[in-house]
């Protein structure tokens, strides 16, 4: 499939009263590396958060994945995290939620319904699902591990730098994010999960990486594999998992 068919047939449709902007549309591993060394705007973005950022005083750093829907708060996996942190009641004001994404990096939730600053207009996102190799295949694109890798030994090297700061911020910092296959596999495409990893190694910090396998085994098992291949994290019973992790990580952070 040609690019411009692919943004017209998939990126367009997954903008929920926001543009997709083609220029923020990245289908292959190689386009991706273009875009973290080359595309401004991508730049000014990673610049901006490693360098320029400054974390809120919160007791936990919580990664949550990127959704393919924009913007992240108006899709399913979003609307239902917020529902599992309003249970915390005044407790969730202690939750500070950073998005992970290609080719972003780390995109904190206050940005989310406001200015992008990797673009010079409001209510202009991107698409980016070319370090999937399955989405590859689907969609006729050329995939390559060598660009996979550059990329993100990129966006490692952008986050190690957040994390740094954020020891001073956060007490605790997690990640849920798609930890594991529904076969209980570490696939080599799970960015989000080797972006956290090799950056956590980078800046000598603990990641509490999240959900276990023993949580995606238990949603296997009790519902099917297409539960957690089609949900992941935003799965009811991974939620219900998050709201009880958080609420005993800030019961001992009192």
């Amino acid at each position: 499939m040609e690019r411009d068919e692919i943004y017209r047939r998939i990126s367009l449709k997954r903008a929920k009263g926001v543009k997709i902007e083609r220029s923020l549309c990245f289908y292959n591993p190689h386009e991706v590396y273009t875009a973290l060394t080359n595309n401004s705007e991508v730049r000014k973005w990673l610049e901006f958060i490693s360098n320029h950022y400054t974390p809120p005083k919160a007791k936990i750093l919580l990664i949550y994945p990127c959704s393919a829907e924009k913007p992240y708060h108006e899709s399913r996996s979003y609307r239902r995290l917020f529902s599992t942190l309003s249970k915390l009641g005044e407790r969730r004001k202690d939750v500070h939620v950073v998005t992970i994404s290609e080719p972003f990096g780390l995109v904190p939730e206050e940005f989310y319904g406001k200015k992008n600053y990797w673009h010079d207009w409001k209510n202009s996102w991107y698409d980016c699902p070319g370090l999937f190799e399955w989405w590859c295949k689907k969609y006729g694109q050329p995939y390559s591990k060598e660009y996979l890798e550059k990329c993100i030994q990129i966006l490692a090297s952008y986050v190690a730098k957040f994390f740094i700061k954020a020891t001073e911020s956060y007490s605790r910092i997690i990640a849920f994010v798609r930890t594991f296959s529904s076969r209980l596999e570490v696939r080599d495409d799970y960015t989000h999960r080797r972006i956290v990893e090799l950056a956590a190694k980078i800046a000598k910090v603990r990641v509490d990486m999240l959900p276990s396998k023993e949580l995606i085994a238990e949603i296997v098992l009790k519902r099917g594999r297409f539960a957690w291949d089609m949900y992941g994290v935003s799965h009811p019973i991974a939620q219900d998992y998050l709201l009880n992790y958080l609420i005993e990580v800030l019961k001992n952070e009192n």
